[in-house]
């Protein structure tokens, strides 16, 4: 069997790499970077990708670099009055059967890296174009090289290159919002006193989210909001705390408190994408961003990739010889589901960042009333995307 051209080395693309192998399938990995790399910030691995991570043999290495939250706490803004509480930690994991976690997103990048090791990786190398046919695929890179292989995989972001030349070049769509994302040591905000929780902050036309990463030793959090500042389109571009706090002003001193022990801090301007017709053009196929670009309110941009890698890679190992009947499988099965959650991800705008008071009311209201008909503590959204079994969904199994 040719191998399977994987364009993108971000988490995506490595994942798809991982799961390839895991599959006996050949693989050729292309990343235009000289080296793999992540800004240092949080990402959260809910259980419906850990159970994927934990097939891959990464469930002990990731508990030794992550934090496993007891909850998910939601305050408002200004009086920090308890707006939702969803059990997490060992309730979460023996309720969905995998744990959910809090790390860096660079070290579980490295982790990943280090995995796959550097076999049939290519740094350095970046994808001009990629062409296809009955016979097979191919990417050219800009030094002018061909590669040929079984399939082409783009997993090469928001931006993908590939997406613009299968469906034309269309803009990704702005949001309106900004993300502010910080870290600092832990020992700088041991003063608040802060729990091991994912402790969300809704407030008038912005929120936030603060917790533990990297084994207990960093604090991370992350703002999204309304913002009239100017701001790039770039997660290594930088901002300033004064800033930040001023955008922040009035709200529970804990959330200030965070803020001001900020010593890394990056603010950019929040895109996402407008779903496709469809994901692929014969032999070539967009995974995670590429395809579905989405706000990052659920937390899930990540953990969708690795869905998508998990079932593309069973998909092709179950269909040796047809990629392009693997391709269509794999876009029946995650299709709906990543659009799903990218369409539920926007409307977590309307839902945390309210600020007129009544409707804010009538929210809370909502929220106590439909925790009370959960006896697991879990909402409906949370089970539906907590709950999600990658191999149940190879298999047939409904969700």
């Amino acid at each position: 069997m040719k191998p399977i051209l994987i364009a993108g080395g971000g988490i995506g693309g490595i994942a798809t790499a991982l799961c390839l192998r895991a599959r006996g399938v050949p693989f050729e990995l292309f990343e235009q970077a000289a080296a793999f790399r992540e800004v240092g910030a949080g990402i959260q691995l809910s259980a419906n990708v850990m159970r994927i991570l934990m097939k891959l043999g990464l469930g002990g290495p990731l508990a030794r670099i992550a934090v496993m939250p007891k909850g998910l706490e939601v305050r408002s803004w200004q009086s920090g009055e308890r707006i939702l509480w969803t059990p997490l930690g060992y309730e979460a994991e023996r309720h969905f059967g995998a744990p959910y976690y809090h790390a860096h997103r660079a070290e579980v990048l490295e982790l990943l890296v280090g995995a796959l090791g550097s076999a049939n990786i290519h740094l350095g190398c970046k994808v001009a174009s990629v062409a296809h046919d009955a016979q097979g695929a191919s990417l050219t890179l800009e030094d002018g090289s061909t590669h040929a292989g079984e399939a082409v995989v783009a997993a090469d972001g928001i931006h993908s290159l590939v997406r613009d030349q299968l469906f034309g070049k269309g803009a990704p769509r702005f949001s309106g919002n900004v993300a502010w994302r910080g870290t600092m040591p832990a020992e700088a905000v041991a003063g608040l006193k802060l729990d091991f929780l994912s402790s969300n902050w809704w407030g008038p036309e912005r929120s936030l989210v603060h917790y533990y990463i990297s084994g207990g030793r960093t604090h991370n959090w992350i703002g999204v909001g309304r913002s009239q500042a100017p701001s790039r389109e770039s997660w290594s571009a930088t901002g300033n705390v004064d800033d930040a706090l001023a955008e922040y002003a009035g709200w529970h001193p804990q959330v200030l408190g965070v803020i001001r022990a900020t010593t890394k801090l990056f603010r950019m301007a929040l895109y996402d994408r407008e779903p496709l017709p469809t994901w692929h053009a014969g032999r070539v196929v967009l995974l995670g961003d590429a395809a579905h670009a989405m706000l990052p309110y659920h937390a899930q941009g990540a953990a969708q990739s690795i869905e998508d890698a998990y079932v593309l890679a069973g998909c092709i190992a179950d269909a040796p010889g047809e990629p392009v009947a693997a391709i269509e499988r794999y876009e029946r099965i995650r299709k709906e589901r990543a659009e799903w959650v990218q369409r539920f991800s926007r409307e977590a705008e309307e839902l945390f960042n309210m600020s007129d008071p009544a409707r804010v009311a009538r929210r809370d209201s909502r929220l106590h009333e439909n925790q009370q008909k959960y006896p697991s503590g879990f909402p409906e959204g949370q089970q539906k995307i907590y709950g999600y079994d990658a191999d149940a969904a190879l298999a047939g199994v409904p969700a």
